[in-house]
């Protein structure tokens, strides 16, 4: 029987779309008492995955293991929930490892690693069926960038299959993985600084880094600069408490946390679009095209007139954007005030015809101009003479917001994507 502990055994997620820079992390970060983990796969849609586990004992002494995993379902979300999560309670009970260091595939989104540690129960030999955030804690995740091609990568709309990252049937851009990996980063290490086309590229993608992590630690080098372990200690004493530090953002949270600076610089700046009316849906449909060119990326709570109860979460990046039902209005579902963020939201918007209903959208510009998005999406709500109308003939609307199809292992997934719509620049939607 495995050791037992009395507390959890810290983790550190290490991220990026450069397979090289998140290895230069991860080898600041091998200190004795640390099992670094990784995890290649390239080769998954064959159902096979090669796992690298480096452990460093208390006495510096290094230890390698190489293993090939074969799944019967390759994918990424069987690959977390068939070996890491497993491996992550069994390394939490070996004496000779603090500390837990998952340097995460470039495909893989460590909000999405977050939700499996937290949620998902894991079944181990000899231990009780338990998630495997019972035994760790995920502390910080560390996201590398590299300046010469990251704005690039994330403003724009190559899938993962296009840039031979993943495999055919993943849709998923690489802007969509580039913008969660950094958002979710308690730390950002720009490398190769003196790559970037220029000293105003380089102030650029800071502007829209610091926009985009506000509340993350930050270091930027050149090629001639060294990541070492002292170096990567002070970045990672660096950030503040109101980065994630592995929580997974919920729909209700302050969109602006982190006190990001909402004034312009280099052509970046943050914008917010607020409503207290729902939009016409194919009016709407109309105006998202908006955010799909010079927006590095938008998030926020929709109300649509054609789902009045539906609380609708836009998600975009570069050139792609989805729709997803998250929840219900607490002027729908009283129980929902159960959340204590959602009723703090629901209190401040309040009106007493329309409930909690509203909408709140962050959008970070970098070549877009914020007077013509805010423009687009003022002309898609409803008018005076529709909203007249009333309630039932808001909800018949007709509306181009219906559903999104499942991928084999979402069963397991605990959002709600009953009204999804999936949007890619220059495709026919």
């Amino acid at each position: 029987m495995p050791q037992e502990r009395s507390h959890r055994t810290p983790l550190i997620l290490v991220t990026g779309l450069d397979r090289t820079i998140s290895a230069r992390i991860a080898h600041t970060l091998a200190t004795p008492g640390t099992a670094v983990v990784s995890h290649d796969l390239r080769d998954v849609e064959r159902g096979r995955v090669t796992r690298t586990v480096h452990r460093i004992d208390t006495d510096g002494h290094d230890e390698f293991s190489l293993d090939d995993i074969d799944l019967e379902h390759g994918c990424v979300s069987c690959t977390l929930r068939l070996d890491l999560l497993p491996l992550l309670r069994t390394l939490h009970r070996e004496t000779q490892v603090s500390r837990i260091v998952v340097v995460l595939d470039p495909v893989v989104e460590p909000e999405n690693v977050a939700l499996e540690v937290h949620q998902t129960v894991v079944h181990v030999p000899g231990l009780p069926p338990a998630p495997a955030g019972d035994d760790v804690c995920l502390s910080h995740t560390v996201c590398g960038v590299d300046a010469a091609r990251w704005l690039a990568d994330a403003t724009g709309d190559l899938t993962l299959a296009e840039a031979g990252l993943s495999a055919a049937e993943d849709e998923r851009t690489l802007a969509q993985v580039a913008v969660g990996q950094v958002r979710f980063a308690d730390t950002v290490i720009v490398e190769r600084a003196d790559s970037a086309a220029g000293a105003w590229e380089l102030a650029r993608l800071h502007a829209v880094l610091v926009r985009l992590a506000p509340a993350a630690g930050m270091r930027t080098l050149n090629s001639r600069q060294p990541l070492d372990a002292a170096l990567m200690a002070r970045a990672l004493a660096s950030g503040t408490a109101e980065s994630p530090h592995g929580r997974p953002r919920r729909p209700f949270d302050p969109l602006l946390s982190g006190r990001p600076d909402l004034t312009a610089d280099c052509g970046v700046e943050l914008m917010t679009i607020e409503a207290t009316r729902p939009f016409h849906p194919e009016r709407l449909h109309v105006a998202l095209d908006a955010l799909l060119d010079g927006v590095v990326t938008a998030q926020g709570r929709l109300w649509i007139a054609a789902n009045p109860n539906d609380v609708l979460w836009l998600d975009s990046a570069g050139g792609a954007l989805g729709i997803r039902r998250v929840g219900t209005w607490l002027a729908t579902d009283p129980a929902a005030a159960a959340d204590p963020q959602q009723s703090a939201t629901a209190a401040f918007y309040w009106d007493d015809v329309h409930g909690d209903r509203h909408t709140s959208i962050v959008v970070l510009c970098h070549r877009a101009a914020p007077d013509e998005i805010r423009a687009a999406f003022d002309a898609a709500l409803v008018t005076d003479d529709e909203l007249a109308a009333g309630p039932r003939a808001l909800a018949n609307l007709p509306s181009p917001f219906g559903t999104d199809h499942r991928d084999p292992c979402d069963d397991l997934e605990t959002t709600d994507r009953s009204a999804t719509v999936d949007q890619t620049e220059g495709e026919n939607r």
